[in-house]
């Protein structure tokens, strides 16, 4: 028998989540302080990423909201980063359809992570699907906006400068002066309330096009095209593929550690997960790995 609680749900998912759970106390925490040296409050941080919920490209969003004000390149700029969300959306369409309207909220919140748990995860018998899918989406969408208030608030507060945080996350597009004024002191140049919305309804108006599509060209209860589910079956490890080159794309072969922390820790989070099958473990040890190597040994 199903327990239909959603405590239960939470309990089941948590373990699931803990992987993201860390990687965003690190990347959500960094968002928060760059919002803060910019001159937005940690309010501005959790209601962006509450609101938008889009990851990297929020992090490109700090260059358009403190820059000439141009919404329509807000809005081509976050179709172009947030299109891959497209492929998530269709290859969850068959998983999601039967999930009824808690399903939205997981639409809403389909990045990165979230296709990677809903598309590998499967719910303990004795949980209910849809409220264990929905409490995976929920608590990942809830550290993100946590943790970047955190992050605004601690940007608030201290002084130091930014510059090691700007030009790690160059790569992203941020394009903002990473040696700017110190955090709480001196308020940077940034648009104004209403043009600030504006910029941040763009994002997220784009980034929700991306994921909404394929529910929206598929809806209702009739039969899915035999196309749309092969493509449900072959996309999520087709997707994962291409979040692991993604992730790895800024790796420097030919300078620094040339690459051999990222070769051994996937080494260990494949080599883990073919033998032991389970995914927090593969991804809490491969993740473990690769800080221990950076850290203490390149």
């Amino acid at each position: 028998m199903q327990n239909r609680s959603f405590a239960a749900a939470v309990k089941a998912a948590f373990p699931h989540t803990i992987p993201i759970m860390t990687g965003y106390l690190a990347v959500g925490m960094a968002y928060g302080v760059l919002m803060a040296a910019k001159g937005y409050s940690f309010l501005w941080a959790g209601f962006v990423s509450a609101f938008a919920f889009c990851g990297s490209m929020q992090y490109v969003a700090i260059t358009l909201l403190t820059t000439a004000f141009d919404p329509l390149q807000a809005f081509v700029l976050s179709l172009m980063v947030n299109a891959r969300h497209l492929f998530f959306s269709l290859a969850l369409l068959p998983k999601y359809r039967g999930l009824g309207r808690l399903r939205y909220f997981m639409i809403y919140t389909l990045s990165d992570e979230n296709f990677s748990l809903s598309s590998s995860v499967e719910p303990p018998e004795d949980t209910d699907p849809t409220l264990f899918y929905f409490a995976m989406s929920f608590l990942t969408w809830l550290y993100w906006v946590a943790f970047s208030m955190l992050g605004g608030l601690l940007g608030g507060l201290i002084s130091f400068a930014i510059t090691g945080i700007g030009g790690h996350y160059g790569h992203l597009g941020l394009g903002a002066d990473p040696g700017g004024p110190a955090a709480g002191k001196e308020e940077a140049m940034r648009l104004d309330t209403i043009h600030s919305l504006i910029i941040v309804a763009m994002v997220a108006l784009a980034t929700q096009i991306t994921r909404w599509t394929p529910f929206l060209l598929f809806s209702g209860d009739k039969k899915l095209p035999k196309v749309v589910e092969d493509l449900g079956r072959l996309l999520p490890p087709a997707m994962m593929g291409l979040l692991v080159v993604y992730s790895l794309r800024s790796t420097d072969l030919l300078g620094g550690s040339r690459g051999i922390p990222e070769a051994i820790a996937v080494a260990v989070t494949a080599g883990l997960h073919l033998w032991r099958r389970n995914t927090l473990l593969s991804i809490l040890a491969g993740t473990a790995c690769y800080m221990l190597l950076v850290q203490l040994v390149f």
